[in-house]
């Protein structure tokens, strides 16, 4: 369960970044578009925005159809910062030749995205470093004005550009909170799934117990879900025991666990009952069916090659469950013919 709910997750989160990279080259088409329009785009912007948008469809390209994602996160995050650090450095330099913020101002309110790109796709301590340094240049910028390394003819531009170290401080701490957060979520769901994990298994044999058997039995009655039972035990199996002792014991439990395992069908569930009684619930079973399925079960327990002991066989008892009566009738029935087969001796399949 552990496993699948991580594998949905990770699908879920690829599936996010196909969507991010479509809606980023509509934004970037859109401002291109608007900057046309009004007039007010440089000449370097309208490279920049092409090239982005190959980028993007690269990466697209990449995660998409050749299942690539990580690739492509990591070589959308480097264009990203690369491209906007140096539209940032050149605007900024431009804006304190000229006077006008409006290029630094507009670059700079999309370099936030870097944070938000870096804790999304990359690895946390990655994306913590990579904001740092992107952050650590800002200030660079402010520092060398302050200093007289950087002239500018526009009060304004400085003002701005402590307004954005400020703020860009705010937006990195906020990010790194939201992450830790995320991460302590993220820790405690994955604690509870162990936790009803093992609640629900056996943890000699890695199968069900009878907690999640008498769970699954409840919900198939509820919705009146066909399914027949099959009460398995284990022929002779104290004398195992006795005999060869309790770890020996052990391996011939998860020896006919797989036994049985590998000879049910997909939508079979078989669990752990109790020492060495285990319960298959055949899904949409009908008698036949279940009949021939136990057969099959007990049949191939028989022929296998045990490591220890040569030869284990098991019996079998087989009931169907009927609407309108209890999983426990179902079960009771089941308990009957196995008490039958036994009584019959042993390494037999009797039906209720």
């Amino acid at each position: 369960m552990v496993k699948r709910i991580k594998t949905d997750s990770l699908t879920e989160h690829n599936n996010l970044f196909v969507y991010f990279l479509l809606i980023g080259i509509a934004v970037v088409v859109m401002i291109w578009t608007l900057e046309e329009h009004y007039n007010v785009i440089l000449p370097y912007d309208r490279y920049g925005y092409a090239i982005s948008i190959i980028a993007t469809l690269f990466c697209l390209v990449l995660s998409h159809f050749f299942a690539r994602t990580n690739l492509a996160k990591v070589l959308l995050f480097g264009y990203i910062s690369l491209y906007l650090i140096s539209l940032t450095i050149a605007s900024y330099i431009s804006s304190a030749q000229t006077g006008d913020i409006y290029s630094f101002a507009s670059t700079l309110q999309w370099v936030p995205i870097l944070y938000l790109v870096a804790f999304l796709f990359l690895p946390v301590k990655q994306a913590i470093f990579s904001s740092i340094a992107i952050y650590v240049l800002l200030v660079t910028l402010l520092l060398l004005t302050y200093l007289g390394f950087i002239e500018t003819k526009s009060p304004s531009l400085e003002a701005l550009a402590l307004n954005i170290s400020l703020t860009h401080a705010v937006y990195l701490f906020c990010m790194i909170g939201v992450m830790r957060l995320k991460q302590t979520h993220k820790d405690s769901q994955l604690k509870a799934l162990q936790m009803e994990h093992a609640a629900n298994n056996d943890g000699l044999l890695g199968i069900g117990n009878r907690r999640l058997l008498q769970s699954e039995l409840n919900t198939r009655v509820a919705k009146n879900t066909p399914f027949s039972l099959l009460l398995i035990d284990i022929d002779f199996f104290k004398a195992i025991n006795d005999i060869h002792g309790h770890l020996v014991g052990d391996d011939i439990l998860r020896e006919i666990s797989q036994c049985m395992s590998d000879n049910l069908r997909p939508q079979d569930t078989i669990g752990r009952w109790g020492g060495e009684e285990f319960l298959v619930i055949a899904n949409g079973a009908k008698f036949d069916t279940a009949l021939n399925l136990a057969e099959r079960v007990r049949s191939a327990v028989e022929n296998h090659a045990f490591s220890t002991v040569g030869k284990v066989t098991i019996s079998i008892g087989v009931a169907q469950f009927h609407e309108n009566t209890s999983a426990s009738q179902t079960f009771a029935e089941a308990d009957k013919a196995l008490y039958k087969a036994k009584g019959n001796g042993r390494n037999q399949v009797v039906a209720a």
